[in-house]
């Protein structure tokens, strides 16, 4: 407790090095920005002056933690939530108790009462499951709320043409439930001219034509820049919201929220034509000063990374040399100030400049896995 009540008012380094003695075993942390959380969500709604923006928190939050950021966004005046599984849900659920959660998968066949108890909102992604949901109504008695996904491309979740036409000689199904909204799901979004964005709104149209009418959902992130056509009733942002996705030139900008930062555990002097890690990937080219960082793969800094990344010590850039193994690191800081490089002190991964994007790019993924991998010993401080 101590220690993340300082943090609020220093930089992890900062309050490491005054207060070691608080948290000594710590060799890798994630320091989350939850002011830039916030802000990313004030742009964002900011972007729809006419449609409620809600926050995608699937997958732990996209990594970043649910149980800390979905009361900070509700407070922050989230009314929707969307979460990918039931059990996502539930657990919101014990979190919050006003908000709208929606689950994205759906129904599952007996989890109707589950919906139910907890005032969950299903994601309705075919005919069946729509016939079991007016069951349950039925039974219930009530009208229960739930949301229609029109597939319009992604050819994943969401009904099919034919499921479409199904509803159609069945709309008398809809009378018994509460239809918050037809959603669909674009699937080129961050691509502002790829003509598929424009044919999914133009399908998705068509759908929302022939259905009663509803309030309608179409952008994520990605779609809440591409232009207001886009916007609908309801926007779902996910990874916008924690500065993982480059808007375009002269929109509005989203602010990164990590820090990754592994503690310096070895230093070692090592000679020209030595090897580096597992597999001997890397043979120094001269006499070396290396470090090995306690941060590795089972952390979830990823593997890919090895041999092609650099780390930031006090501003100084150190590349990271050999396989990334399991549990350590190992940087060459041949090139940086002796008096920063010392056993106890920190390395950062991640942070303003070594962003998820930047570490993606260069092995070859996208922010979100990386920010979806980090692991359990990873110490988690928010400020």
């Amino acid at each position: 407790m101590l220690f993340e009540k300082a943090a609020t008012s220093h930089t992890l380094p900062d309050l490491v090095s005054q207060e070691c003695s608080l948290l000594p075993h710590l060799t890798g942390v994630l320091e989350i920005d939850t002011k830039s959380i916030v802000q990313n969500y004030r742009t964002l709604q900011g972007m729809l002056p006419s449609s409620a923006c809600a926050a995608v928190l699937k997958a732990d939050a996209y990594g970043f933690g649910i149980q800390k950021i979905a009361p900070i966004l509700s407070q922050e005046g989230c009314h929707h939530f969307f979460v990918a599984h039931l059990e996502e849900g539930l657990f919101l659920r014990s979190q919050l108790k006003d908000p709208s959660i929606y689950v994205l998968s759906g129904l599952l066949p007996g989890t109707e009462a589950l919906f139910v108890e907890k005032a969950l909102t299903p994601v309705l992604n075919d005919f069946g499951m729509v016939e079991n949901w007016a069951k349950e109504a039925q039974k219930q008695e009530r009208k229960l709320p739930c949301v229609l996904h029109i597939d319009t491309g992604m050819s994943r979740n969401g009904f099919d043409r034919g499921d479409v036409e199904k509803l159609l000689k069945s709309l008398s199904l809809l009378e018994c439930l509460d239809v918050k909204f037809v959603m669909s799901h674009l699937v080129s979004s961050h691509a502002a001219d790829d003509p598929l964005n424009e044919g999914q709104k133009h399908l998705f149209e068509s759908f929302l034509k022939r259905l009663p009418k509803m309030k309608a959902s179409l952008a994520d992130t990605g779609g809440i820049y591409l232009d207001p056509s886009f916007h609908y009733d309801v926007a779902r942002p996910g990874k916008g919201l924690f500065g993982l996705y480059a808007p375009p030139v002269h929109k509005p900008a989203l602010e990164a929220c990590l820090k990754v930062l592994g503690r310096i555990l070895q230093i070692r002097t090592a000679h020209k034509g030595e090897s580096v890690g597992y597999g001997a990937t890397h043979l120094l080219s001269r006499e070396s000063k290396l470090v090995t960082l306690g941060i590795g793969f089972a952390d979830g800094y990823d593997r890919r990374l090895s041999n092609n990344a650099v780390v930031d010590i006090q501003g100084f850039k150190a590349p990271v040399v050999g396989r990334i193994s399991m549990d350590y690191t190992v940087v060459d800081v041949t090139d940086i100030p002796e008096s920063l490089c010392y056993v106890g002190g920190w390395a950062e991964l991640v942070n303003e400049t070594l962003t998820l994007d930047v570490l993606a790019q260069a092995s070859g993924t996208i922010s979100r896995e990386l920010s979806t991998r980090f692991g359990p010993r990873l110490y988690r401080m928010y400020r």
